[in-house]
């Protein structure tokens, strides 16, 4: 209920991840980086962000 949303933009995501521009909108569209879209803008809510990264590293940590 109280839960406040930081929405990023792909630009801020993508300096959170130290990635490219066109590797971000590959990781939106077929990676399930988290995001919703307001009218034609993309968002990224910050906590869903570090939820997937979080998810991404336990899952290679199995695979090594």
């Amino acid at each position: 209920m109280g839960r406040n949303f930081n929405l990023l933009t792909v630009d801020e995501a993508r300096n959170i991840l130290k990635v490219g521009r066109n590797v971000m909108y590959d990781l939106i569209k077929h990676h399930g980086v988290p995001h919703i879209k307001i009218g034609k803008q993309i968002r990224i809510p910050e906590d869903e962000l570090i939820e997937w990264m979080k998810r991404l590293i336990m899952q290679q940590s199995l695979v090594s």
